[in-house]
């Protein structure tokens, strides 16, 4: 009998980031039949429908930036097929809206999501109780705790949240930031969390690479083509920030990050453009019309009843300069300034944990979202050197 119960007993180390190639290898196992691509679609579009949710909750960007990160989360544990995208990116909203203390019952939300899922239901520029009833909402709602658990599993019950938002702001004071590229830096940094990087890096690496990408899109576009001419490298400015986290220096120590780590940031950000630039129809400018990022603001789309997943999906206003081909000839001159260059361990992923062993993927996921046996879940342990 001891045999018997200690087999179905699983443990769980809690892990904060998993390194790049642990990620692709957990994704490559949940993904199953979908390509890449189609992965990264749906990834943006369950994305762009928690950012349009948690604008109409009135979430601070805080909130919509963690659901997003717990939503590629999950899916690094279970399997997209087995999910409907809006269910699990409610729930993660919720889970969100907790561990910011912004909380909203799971009634309101779904009733949040209606008008973007259900246009047609709208009367009078919202949508009647009783008209949400007869369409399942409380059935929905029942489904939305049900799969609260799982993300609840994926965190290993662990509560303590940060974005890397803050830290753009603490940072580019630090660095002595103009206001206007403070605030560019801050919606890359929104829009980082569209990415798989908050699941790999802490959020100093993050709110770090998101300033050297904004400095990076809106420095390239104050520089003659014919000439190649950039402007004066001042303390602050684009050139100096460029300057000073594209290379190695004394600033990697001061930040506890490394060039190589921000460069990996940037990466993932022009990819994220390139993406939706390329899938964009003709006839939309949608990454030139950014949606609101806060409840705040005015939302650019002429009706609350259009999809922000198509029409506004990006925070950053990327200049009318980039287009995929320019975001793809950056990320050429990025391998090139450091080809091959092999990330630093400095400590924020355990010694290691860039071999992944062929069995990681079926031993993280092993035991989670069953009711047999017990699961222990143990939080991050020190690792002694």
């Amino acid at each position: 009998m001891a045999a018997s119960s200690s087999s179905k007993a699983h443990v769980k180390h809690f892990k904060p980031y998993f390194s790049p190639v642990e990620v692709e290898k957990l994704s490559a196992k949940q993904r199953g039949k979908l390509s890449v691509s189609r992965e990264e679609k749906v990834r943006q579009q369950a994305c762009g429908f928690i950012d349009a949710v948690g604008i109409r909750c009135g979430f601070p960007r805080k909130t919509i930036a963690t659901a997003q990160t717990l939503y590629m989360r999950f899916h690094l544990f279970f399997p997209y097929k087995d999910f409907n995208y809006v269910e699990v990116a409610l729930s993660t909203l919720y889970v969100s809206s907790k561990l910011h203390d912004t909380i909203k019952k799971p009634r309101e939300i779904i009733l949040a999501s209606f008008p973007i899922r259900y246009p047609n239901l709208i009367r009078k520029g919202t949508i009647d109780v009783a008209t949400a009833e007869a369409n399942g909402l409380e059935h929905e709602r029942k489904r939305v705790l049900a799969c609260e658990r799982l993300v609840l599993e994926t965190m290993g019950f662990k509560f303590g949240v940060e974005t890397g938002l803050r830290g753009v702001i603490k940072i580019g004071k630090k660095l002595g930031l103009d206001k206007a590229l403070c605030q560019n830096a801050w919606k890359v940094a929104v829009d980082c969390h569209r990415t798989q990087a908050p699941l790999s890096f802490p959020p100093h690496i993050t709110a770090l690479g998101s300033i050297y990408t904004a400095a990076l899109l809106l420095s390239e576009t104050s520089k003659s083509p014919a000439s190649g001419t950039l402007p004066s490298s001042d303390a602050g400015s684009t050139t100096h920030i460029i300057a000073m986290l594209g290379k190695s220096g004394s600033w990697e120590t001061e930040y506890s990050a490394s060039s190589s780590h921000i460069d990996e940031i940037a990466h993932y950000l022009i990819d994220l453009y390139t993406t939706i630039l390329s899938t964009l129809p003709d006839n939309i400018p949608s990454a030139h019309t950014p949606s609101p990022v806060s409840p705040k603001e005015p939302n650019p789309a002429a009706s609350q009843s259009t999809n922000p997943t198509t029409s506004s999906p990006t925070a950053f206003p990327l200049p009318l300069y980039w287009t995929s081909q320019t975001l793809t000839e950056l990320k050429i001159q990025l391998r090139d300034r450091r080809p091959g260059a092999p990330a630093v361990n400095i400590g924020w992923v355990a010694a290691g944990s860039d071999l992944v062993s062929e069995n990681e993927g079926d031993e993280a996921v092993e035991g989670m979202g069953k009711n047999e046996g017990t699961i222990r879940f143990l939080w991050d342990e020190e690792v002694l050197s």
